[in-house]
């Protein structure tokens, strides 16, 4: 397991010890390995350049699945990021080949979709050439590029695609840090659109099945339930008594603004409340056809609220947002306590 570290790497090791499936993990010198150290997986130091030790931590496994390669936090400089995810793509396809791994699961994205066509989006519906507006999207294509080229040399290769990741053990807060945003009232805007929220443990289970049963070079869009960022953020808002984004922008704008915010928290490795990323996606926005995943291996998208409520708990048990009873308390307090200004206010009035 590439990425056993990360989101939905943690997801994938679950769902594998689940079928009682022994896991090896490779690990890099910047990971955090606190939470997969609990899965007791057997450890392999191995970076994602170093194709030796990638791989010697891949030999006699029957699968390899490759969830840890180049996200970019920034959308800042598209030639690197792209380089980068190619390189990464490149070495662990290479060093599979020299291990012999009988498979390779990949971990792509919808981005990579072609936004252009009419009605939902599969997984065959694949965009010509690299997405210019988007540093993201252009990266997870030049990387699934380099997969291709790996499968015409002979690599037996699937490919995962998933929307928007919700759920337990996002350890670097990457798509949920949106939610952490809005529940600590700290979204200062939003831009509307069409999202694709994918319950990862369900990502997790798709790519399980996938290296069971699909056929070599398979594609699986899993999208998991399809919204807007407006219908999603009215139910937390309303769910959760947080209060609702107040500043609306339209898509343009929220290019600018997302480009302004990540170009301030580059230099310190900050986070930003709504990433590039996801304003590419939700720009993007189409609705994706999940019906292969279901189809072929049997996996559908549990309920939206399930999702977002098992979300929650996690991140409070981790500390990210208030405990549900904390926040009510905190906001009984502050509507007595704006009821007794308004009061003491009227009575000045008075005299």
């Amino acid at each position: 397991m590439i990425g056993a570290t990360g989101f939905i790497g943690l997801n994938v090791v679950d769902a594998l010890q689940a079928r009682g499936v022994s896991v090896r993990a490779t690990w890099r010198k910047k990971s955090i390995t606190v939470f997969a150290q609990k899965r007791n997986p057997e450890w392999c130091l191995a970076e994602l350049d170093d194709t030796v030790a990638l791989e010697e931590a891949m030999r006699g496994c029957d699968v390899v699945f490759f969830a840890g390669g180049h996200y970019p936090r920034y959308s800042l400089d598209r030639r690197a990021s792209i380089e980068r995810g190619r390189a990464d793509v490149r070495a662990v396809c290479t060093a599979a080949m020299h291990a012999d791994v009988p498979r390779v699961v990949y971990t792509s994205s919808i981005g990579t979709l072609d936004g252009s066509v009419a009605g939902p989006v599969n997984a065959d519906d694949r965009t010509v050439d690299p997405p210019r507006e988007s540093v993201y999207r252009a990266t997870k294509w030049a990387m699934e590029e380099e997969v291709d080229f790996a499968l015409a040399r002979g690599l037996d290769v699937v490919t995962v695609l998933p929307g928007a990741c919700l759920g337990p053990w996002d350890v670097r807060l990457g798509t949920t840090g949106v939610l952490v945003a809005l529940l600590n009232g700290a979204l200062p805007w939003w831009v509307d659109g069409i999202v694709n929220v994918a319950d990862v443990r369900d990502v997790a289970a798709v790519h399980v099945a996938a290296a069971e049963v699909a056929p070599r070079g398979a594609r699986y869009a899993f999208g998991g339930v399809t919204t807007t960022m407006r219908a999603l953020f009215e139910d937390l808002a309303r769910r959760w008594g947080v209060r609702f984004p107040p500043e609306e922008l339209d898509v343009a704008a929220a290019y600018i603004r997302a480009d302004v915010e990540e170009a301030a928290a580059a230099p310190r490795r900050g986070r930003v409340p709504m990433p590039r990323e996801l304003v590419d996606l939700v720009a993007w926005g189409r609705r994706v056809d999940s019906s292969r995943a279901a189809l072929e291996l049997g996996v559908v998208a549990r309920d939206r609220e399930t999702t977002l409520e098992d979300a929650r708990q996690w991140l409070e048990r981790m500390g990210h947002v208030p405990r549900r009873a904390e926040a009510t308390a905190v906001r009984s307090r502050n509507s007595a306590e704006s009821t007794r200004g308004a009061s003491a206010h009227a009575g000045s009035r008075k005299r």
